[in-house]
């Protein structure tokens, strides 16, 4: 990877890792779909008004609709959708293990697409970010009963999702540019969620405050970090790019310690030396040549 890609690494992760919290702050008035089905709109009309600022030609393309419409389904409504919904019921920690997920189901419909093998190194880089995962979080004890059960179909949906909209946009959208891919993905995705709302209607009127958020939410971890993720995986492709879900609980970690007096346990820190090295693994680090150089 280069300097721009690790760059643009970083900032998905921390703006993913940073949504969890702003998400669950605003479930209990707009309720989880309202939550997906706003956050898209704002997020497609922010990026429009970026592109105008900035003077950017938006060129969405004749017949282009159907791939917008493919990722508004498995990016927005199964993902982000599946996550909120789960998010609900089984709480922050085990949904984020949950959702670190994403890059074995993207793996394994990368190499069934492509008919080809995955390498040692990216499998096993794999396994050991997601063990970090649940090392770094823990599972906390929870009743089982049918609203757990219909937070971990949730999160299989979510993940599963994202995880072929990664790799359909690979195959099927690398001519359209990031900005495009982005505002129809997200308006489309709004447009499926939105009738979804008579059913699960908000709870009350958003005060101002909660619209900042919502608006903060749909800028940072849905406008620019899905252009930030939609470029990574035209570049990397979509199982690299999608090892990003393995740093976002480390992010939550950090911003705990930082921001919310959180203590940082020795746990903590071996799971996210785990999740580093898992990525690095994935991302192409091969540690033999490495020992060899020296």
């Amino acid at each position: 990877m280069t300097l721009r890609q690790i760059n643009m690494y970083f900032w998905t992760v921390f703006f993913w890792g940073v949504s969890f919290a702003l998400i669950k702050y605003l479930i209990p008035t707009f309720g989880w779909v309202g939550v997906v089905t706003f956050r898209a709109f704002c997020a497609s009309a922010i990026l429009v008004v970026i592109a105008k600022v900035m003077r950017r030609e938006l060129n969405f393309g004749k017949g282009n609709a159907k791939h917008f419409l493919v990722l508004g389904i498995t990016s927005v409504a199964l993902n982000l959708g599946g996550m909120t919904f789960a998010l609900h019921r089984i709480g922050t920690s085990l949904t984020a293990i949950l959702v670190t997920t994403i890059p074995l189901y993207s793996l394994i419909i990368e190499k069934i697409w492509s008919r080809s093998k995955p390498s040692p190194a990216m499998v096993v880089g794999l396994l050991i970010g997601f063990s970090g995962v649940v090392v770094l979080i823990g599972f906390t004890p929870q009743q089982i009963n049918g609203a757990f059960l219909l937070g971990i179909l949730g999160s299989v949906v979510a993940s599963s999702g994202f995880a072929f909209g990664g790799n359909y946009a690979r195959v099927h959208t690398e001519h359209i540019g990031p900005y495009e891919q982005t505002i129809g993905t997200f308006f489309f995705g709004g447009l499926v969620t939105l009738p979804a709302i008579l059913f699960v209607p908000m709870s009350g009127i958003p005060t101002i405050s909660e619209f900042g958020v919502l608006l903060l939410l749909a800028g940072s971890a849905s406008s620019l970090a899905y252009i930030l993720y939609f470029s990574l995986v035209s570049e990397i492709g979509p199982t690299k790019a999608l090892s990003t879900e393995f740093l976002v609980p480390v992010v939550a970690v950090i911003v705990g310690a930082l921001f919310l007096n959180e203590h940082v346990t020795g746990a903590q820190i071996m799971g996210a030396s785990l999740i580093f090295l898992g990525c690095a693994l994935v991302l192409g680090w091969e540690p033999q040549k490495s020992l060899r150089a020296r």
